[in-house]
């Protein structure tokens, strides 16, 4: 298995995941088993609540990705990268394959649109048109935090 960006092992055979941490889930606290019928896109399994901040979101214990609001998910990142404190940590590189990768939308089934973050942190992301929701992968919201940028740690400048 091989360390990537992100921080978590993938074996390059059969591309099961491994996380180093067991206990960390970017922040998210679960609350109880999600919405019925909804499924993790990537992993096929059902999601539970959980709330990150004060944003619900419906979380994959397999994967650890998420899905939420696109209007928390902005909140969200301006809020997190304001009270940022610490040295700020230039993101890995992304693999352009990444934006070939096909998601369809938990909530409505259809394809989710992939493009590029155009924030900081270097991250691809999904987002959903349809139900107004976005997709991240493990790893990416606290890249996204982490990454330089004149609005990290910006809170107490006004």
């Amino acid at each position: 298995m091989a360390l990537n960006a992100r921080g978590y092992y993938v074996c390059a055979h059969c591309g099961t995941t491994s996380f180093p941490d067991a206990v960390s889930r970017d922040g998210i606290r679960i609350l109880g088993p999600g919405e019925t019928g909804l499924l993790c896109s990537a992993c096929k399994v059902p999601f539970v609540r959980g709330m990150i901040d004060e944003y619900q979101v419906e979380y994959c214990e397999k994967c650890r990705g998420f899905l939420m609001a696109r209007r928390d998910f902005a909140e969200l990142v301006s809020r997190r990268r304001a009270w940022a404190q610490g040295t700020p940590s230039t993101p890995a590189a992304v693999d352009a394959a990444e934006l070939r990768r096909t998601r369809m939308c938990s909530k409505c089934g259809k394809k989710m649109t992939t493009d590029w973050y155009y924030g900081a942190g270097h991250v691809v992301m999904d987002r959903c048109a349809a139900c107004d929701v976005v997709w991240l992968d493990y790893g990416e919201l606290n890249q996204i935090i982490a990454a330089p940028g004149p609005d990290r740690g910006s809170h107490g400048l006004a």
